[in-house]
């Protein structure tokens, strides 16, 4: 059953093949995939205009990387609901994320059951 009926997600990554990899796994829980934006300026400048319920974030990026987007969007949106994306998973850089305000963490390559939970956790669905 869908979980996302309404809901509108951001992704943000620069490899065209896991944003097409998140479109196909949001859409399939009913979820409106509203943008997908390459790197953190494009991510700001989207998130700005859609004001997105989700958004996935790509932590290596260009131009911006993830965790300056991160603490950009929360400093003018604290009740952004914002989860980081890496195949980095430097335990370091989870910690400073989730510190900032990301709800969650997950690491590609992306498990499905695993990103669900995770957006689960994000939303408040239980």
């Amino acid at each position: 059953m869908p979980i996302g009926t309404g809901q509108r997600v951001l992704i943000v990554d620069d490899s065209p093949v896991m944003r097409q990899m998140l479109y196909k796994l949001f859409h399939s829980q009913g979820f409106e995939v509203v943008g997908q934006a390459r790197d953190g300026e494009e991510a700001l400048a989207l998130f700005e205009e859609l004001q997105p319920e989700l958004t996935t974030l790509d932590i290596v990026m260009p131009k911006l990387r993830g965790t300056e987007v991160l603490e950009r969007l929360l400093g003018k949106y604290p009740a952004a609901k914002i989860i980081m994306a890496s195949s980095v998973s430097d335990a370091r850089t989870v910690m400073h994320c989730l510190k900032v305000g990301a709800k969650q963490y997950i690491i590609k390559p992306y498990d499905e059951e695993k990103v669900m939970s995770a957006v689960r956790k994000a939303l408040d669905l239980g």
